[in-house]
Order: structure tokens, then C-alpha cells, then sequence
């Protein structure tokens, strides 16, 4: 019994820096319909922050928040 509390100890200690991944939010820019996507170089830790910094950009285009994952 103690050997399976340890095991399951020692693998939820193992998977739970994979849980822990922080997710990003990418800013990405479109100048043209034939353009490929461009990536802000700069990742975003919130959804509001990558909203914001697409609010202030004022170019002919489109802009769009993603999530990235590391």
C-alpha cells in the first residue's frame, strides 16, 4: 500500500509542471487577404492585454488574438 501511494505521489509530482503550462495570447496582423499572418514579437499573459495592443494598432487590415501554448 505504501509503495502505490508513493508511485502515485512521485506521478502526479512528475505531470503536474505539464499541468501548469502557462497559456499566451499572440497578437497577430494581417496587411493583406494574400499576406500571411504576422506575430506581434512580444507574447501577452492575458486576453485583455493582447485586446488592448490590438485596439491600439491603426493599420488597413486585420488583427486577431490567439492562444499559444510554450
Amino acid at each position: 500500500m505504501k509503495k502505490a501511494y508513493v508511485l502515485i505521489l512521485t506521478l502526479s509530482v512528475l505531470n503536474f509542471p505539464s499541468n501548469m503550462q502557462s497559456d499566451e495570447f499572440s497578437l497577430f496582423i494581417k496587411t493583406c487577404k494574400t499576406c500571411d499572418w504576422i506575430s506581434y514579437p512580444i507574447p501577452f499573459r492575458l486576453k485583455e492585454q493582447c485586446e488592448i495592443a490590438r485596439q491600439g494598432i491603426f493599420i488597413k487590415g486585420m488583427t486577431k488574438c490567439l492562444k499559444t501554448y510554450k
